[in-house]
């Protein structure tokens, strides 16, 4: 089957035939090895859910693909030393794509003629995508073209750097699923035990910082079956001026998590220069940007790193639902804002693709892999790191995706 044209109607706007769903094979996960050591400082050990110390056995997989074994077999060792992605060239029938698609939605909103067509440009015109090398993604084939699966990574980058060399914080697998208008957020441990191509087996939050968000891509798709083309990158100040651009999220504050979220909010104000607002006490409250931001780190109060993930997508729920809610009329510049604080290999023809579905109101559903059930906390030659059942925490996470079934 063929790959994923980016820009080519990525979500089935123009009512393309549909295509079977094949799946495909995992290779077994490499013997774990003695760590190697690296340059990154060691995160701490989080805390335990007192859950999962015994594995389930696998359960039935996807029909396996041809050739998948033999096309990850040729691959290069390392994908160290490459360089920088290209620049996408957004050529005349992009061009043509975009104005088929957004014109539409455009008249809808009250826009139209030469407002539409500058209302484009100038959108199209605030940011530069990058390009990945498909060929370095590790995947074969689309799983099913009415779901699109786009990486996000949140970098604790304190000097804008959004490229190798900064751990990811966050990892998160954004599904954006047509079969049933929903919208899914998958958090993936950032101390999830993984091969990471070229490096071995080590945490997946260090996926980044060897190899950028290309291997890191590669990184999701050869360890969970995924078909992922794209990704989005934001570091924690961008995020506030992403909040801010909404006017905050509202969040429901536990009195144990105010002075948690007050320390990292003087951090990020000494860092940005930005006067500091400190949260008074708990309870349902509007946050602003920074104060969102700092709510999203909070890792020692509660269940640790698990709250934690739990915490990073109740922002991002909040921040979806609060962009619905807005005048539709305002999501041109809301397009503007974000991708001009945002690096990502969306091209605006794939993006603006999805234009008609967010005026549909999907349903958002988040959850975080491995469960509970399915992993373990192990230090391997002194370091803590979460091992899992690779085969049925993939198997849930395409439940999840793919057949609209919270994972047990």
């Amino acid at each position: 089957m063929a790959k994923p044209i980016r820009g080519d109607d990525p979500f089935n706007i123009l009512d393309l035939d549909d295509i079977p769903k094949p799946g495909r094979d995992i290779p077994a996960r490499p013997a774990p090895r003695p760590h190697s050591p690296n340059l990154l400082e060691e995160d701490e050990v989080p805390s335990r859910t007192g859950k999962g110390e015994e594995k389930k056995s696998a359960a039935p997989r996807r029909a396996a693909g041809q050739g998948q074994e033999a096309d990850r077999n040729g691959r290069e060792a390392s994908n160290m030393g490459k360089k920088e992605p290209k620049r996408k060239k957004n050529g005349k029938k992009k061009m043509k794509l975009w104005l088929k698609i957004l014109i539409p939605v455009l008249v809808v909103l009250g826009i139209a003629g030469g407002t539409a067509a500058y209302v484009l440009m100038d959108i199209a015109g605030s940011y530069d995508p990058v390009e990945l090398n498909e060929a370095e993604l590790g995947f074969d084939s689309v799983i099913d073209k009415n779901v699109k699966n786009i990486a996000l990574f949140g970098v604790d980058s304190r000097n804008g750097l959004l490229d190798k060399g900064t751990r990811s914080d966050s990892i998160i697998i954004l599904s954006i699923d047509k079969n049933h208008n929903k919208v899914k957020l998958s958090s993936i441990m950032r101390d999830a035990y993984v091969n990471i191509p070229g490096r071995g087996m080590d945490k997946i939050t260090h996926a980044y910082a060897f190899g950028g968000a290309e291997l890191a891509v590669r990184t999701l798709n050869e360890n969970f079956d995924l078909d992922i083309t794209d990704f989005a990158t934001v570091d924690f100040a961008n995020m506030a001026e992403i909040v801010d651009a909404v006017g905050g999220v509202t969040i429901d504050v536990k009195d144990n998590e105010v002075d948690n979220l007050n320390a990292s909010v003087r951090e990020q104000a000494e860092a940005t220069g930005k006067p500091a607002t400190y949260v008074k006490s708990g309870g349902t409250q509007t946050l602003n940007g920074i104060q969102a931001v700092a709510y999203s780190r909070i890792r020692y109060v509660g269940n640790g790193d698990f709250e934690r993930t739990e915490r990073q997508r109740t922002v991002l729920m909040q921040l979806f639902n609060k962009a619905l809610a807005m005048n539709p009329t305002r999501y041109p510049q809301l397009a503007k804002d974000l991708l001009g604080l945002t690096k990502t290999s969306l091209d605006f023809g794939t993006l603006m693709g999805y234009a008609p579905m967010a005026l549909q109101k999907p349903t958002m559903v988040t959850t975080r892999f491995p469960t509970d059930s399915d992993y373990k906390g192990e230090k391997i030659n002194g370091t803590y790191y979460m091992t899992f059942d690779d085969a049925v925490t993939t198997q849930k996470l395409h439940d999840f995706i793919y057949n609209d079934i919270m994972p047990s």
